[in-house]
């Protein structure tokens, strides 16, 4: 990516940044308009579950895809995470062993996936508004709370003489700003800056974006990306990191030519050959010398979250996937409930509950097929959270939906013209004149 970057960075320097939103962008980045009165989410139709429906059938089915294989790569790290490194077991070189190592680089690759296919469509948007991210922030906020106090409810049904700390509860009944589900709460602040990075990036033109992006990446995506104590204070579950990745994905979308699908196979082939090598070297350093630690979660280093193989595999196959332009409204309806999979199995009482207790990998590994078992969980914790969030999207269609932008539009308006709003931006205002570098296209000050 630094290559491409760097071998198109002048080619096109001068061109307009005006992008032309095609028609299956403006479905997926429709919750981000300014027109909030004729989205789905508050209109009026013969049936309450047409909207859902609508939205099923206009996305696309390659991207949407992707989304379900990169959910499913989450929940098999976690079967590895919080079955294996969370409970302390030891790894040996037996096929159940080997196997779940093979889990460890999908999680973080998992969660590059299904940030960019969201980014790849932002930064469609030529001038973002903070109003419209604070709506989705906000529709967001109410899944993820659905879910925590229904979750807390069963979970107190199900085990009713649990102690609960003052944190269980605290994260539960405040899931965002408690970063219970550490993704949701940085998605929810990348949408709020996003109409604001947008903008600098924007005003700052192709030249100093593209020396912006060589920097981050030299340093994030080689120093940090291929090494092990160089940390480089990379922002590991932060928001800066989705930050990082839209600095270059926007870019990429902005100014390069589209990489062929040759390039972009090349990518994944790099990354999941980085990986293997990686790996099997961990494998191999234990069975020379006996020590564990060559193939614990601290020597695996390579497959944690912003190294550079899993950029590259998850770049190329994002790349790959906004080709097929296919709509297959069961694919379509699958993928949507994917973030509700992520928000119903990682929730921290119900991950401790099913690693530890249902799929507790030291019972499973004594099995007679503890392969076909993990994988079959797997398999059970996608299907159910694809059902009950597709029961989830039914609901609030019946429900929420139906006045939800009426109600943000109006609590919005009341707060922008209250009299500490008004107070705040007659404070706020500029009482200096303000000097304003001029840059030519080379960066340098006229």
């Amino acid at each position: 990516m630094a290559l491409n970057l760097a071998d198109n960075v002048h080619k096109r320097a001068s061109e307009d940044c005006t992008m032309h939103v095609e028609t299956h962008a403006e479905t997926h980045a429709a919750t981000m308009r300014k027109e909030p009165r004729s989205s789905s989410r508050d209109t009026a139709s013969a049936s309450p579950f047409s909207p859902v429906i609508r939205r099923w059938r206009n996305r696309e089915s390659g991207v949407e895809g992707l989304r379900i294989i990169a959910m499913v790569m989450i929940v098999a790290y976690h079967a590895y995470r919080y079955g294996i490194v969370e409970q302390n077991i030891a790894l040996g070189s037996s096929a159940f062993d080997l196997f779940m190592l093979s889990l460890s680089p999908l999680g973080k690759t998992g969660v590059a996936i299904f940030f960019l296919i969201s980014a790849w469509y932002l930064c469609e948007r030529e001038a973002p508004t903070f109003r419209s991210s604070l709506r989705k922030a906000c529709y967001l906020e109410l899944e993820v709370l659905m879910y925590t106090i229904v979750l807390f409810a069963e979970y107190r049904i199900l085990v009713p003489n649990a102690l609960l700390s003052v944190d269980d509860i605290v994260n539960n009944l405040f899931p965002i700003s408690s970063n219970a589900l550490w993704y949701a709460t940085a998605y929810i602040m990348f949408l709020l800056l996003y109409p604001f990075v947008t903008a600098a990036l924007r005003a700052i033109g192709p030249s100093m974006h593209a020396r912006l992006a060589l920097v981050m990446f030299a340093v994030w995506g080689v120093a940090y990306g291929l090494t092990r104590y160089a940390t480089w204070e990379f922002p590991t579950w932060s928001f800066i990191y989705f930050i990082y990745l839209y600095i270059l994905l926007s870019y990429y979308r902005w100014y390069l030519r589209e990489i062929t699908p040759s390039t972009a196979w090349l990518m994944v082939a790099a990354g999941c050959l980085i990986f293997v090598v990686h790996i099997a070297s961990c494998v191999l350093a234990f069975r020379y010398t006996g020590n564990h630690s060559y193939i614990n979660k601290d020597h695996l280093f390579l497959t944690e979250e912003g190294k550079l193989p899993v950029l590259l595999v998850a770049f190329g196959l994002v790349s790959l996937a906004v080709r097929c332009h296919r709509r297959i409204i069961g694919v379509n309806a699958v993928a949507s409930a994917m973030f509700g999979v992520y928000a119903l199995h990682d929730n921290a009482l119900l991950r401790n509950l099913l690693w530890t207790g249902t799929f507790s990998m030291r019972q499973v590994e004594t099995w007679r097929a503890p392969i076909a078992v993990v994988v079959a969980a797997i398999v059970c914790i996608v299907v159910f959270g694809t059902i009950v969030d597709i029961l989830r999207q039914l609901l609030f269609a019946m429900t929420i939906d139906k006045h939800y932008n009426t109600w943000f539009d109006a609590a919005y308006d009341w707060l922008y013209s209250c009299k500490v709003a008004q107070w705040l931006r007659a404070s706020l205002q500029p009482v200096r004149g303000i000097v304003h570098d001029v840059y030519d296209t080379e960066g340098r000050a006229s």
